[in-house]
């Protein structure tokens, strides 16, 4: 079986990752607003590209105890995966 995922609207890049925070417990706001529009610019709106830059973004933040993932976070995700 083979499947091709499409892009996703700017919309779309922010419900799905604000609903995957809330599936894993999230209660407030992670991401701030710009750093939404920063992933769903840098990823193309491709759902794996977004899943990569949410997760390394949130181990840097992790690492560096942040309680809110800010630009600074993102763009170390974003150099990691050489976007």
């Amino acid at each position: 079986m083979r499947y091709q995922l499409q892009s996703l609207s700017k919309d779309d890049v922010y419900a799905c990752i604000e609903h995957h925070l809330k599936l894993c417990g999230a209660r407030m706001p992670i991401f701030t607003a710009s750093v939404l529009e920063a992933i769903s610019l840098c990823s193309q709106e491709w759902p794996r590209v977004i899943n990569t830059l949410t997760i390394n973004s949130l181990l840097y933040g992790a690492q560096q105890k942040k309680e809110q993932i800010d630009e600074e976070i993102v763009q170390m995700a974003i150099e990691e995966c050489g976007l």
